[in-house]
């Protein structure tokens, strides 16, 4: 059965932005960035260091697509863990990182709610060890 999720994706609307903000300012690895499709996209995945999960940074073409970029109002697009959240708060707003609020204790962690380069809600987390 399912073992893994080796692969997510979020909708931009520029690949160039999507990619300077996610190695730039998040601190993710670009893993691939290959012509895709006819319409001049790119298949562009980034990565954090050492890990197997890659995140597509899709151009949104299509309506439904574009709907769906810069949605601060909806759920977050993607979860990011971290082992300290409120250092990686000071680190990620030094570098202008959008953060929608200080980092919040949820009966699971702690958490804070960030915006990528197009609006779209980031959920930044560390979890809490059980005592």
């Amino acid at each position: 059965m399912i073992q893994d999720v080796p692969l997510t994706g979020i909708f931009v609307n520029d690949q160039d932005a999507a990619l300077d903000f996610y190695t730039n300012k998040l601190g993710l690895q670009k893993t691939q960035d290959e012509p895709y499709g006819e319409s001049g996209a790119r298949w562009i995945t980034v990565s954090p260091a050492e890990m197997r999960i890659r995140i597509v940074l899709k151009k949104a073409e299509k309506e439904h697509e574009k709907a769906m970029v810069g949605r601060s109002d909806g759920p977050p697009v993607l979860t990011l863990g971290t082992d300290d959240v409120r250092s990686a708060y000071e680190t990620l707003r030094e570098r202008g990182v959008r953060f929608l609020g200080e980092p919040y204790r949820y009966p699971w962690g702690i958490g804070a709610l960030l915006l990528d380069q197009d609006g779209s809600p980031i959920f930044l987390q560390q979890e809490l060890s059980e005592r």
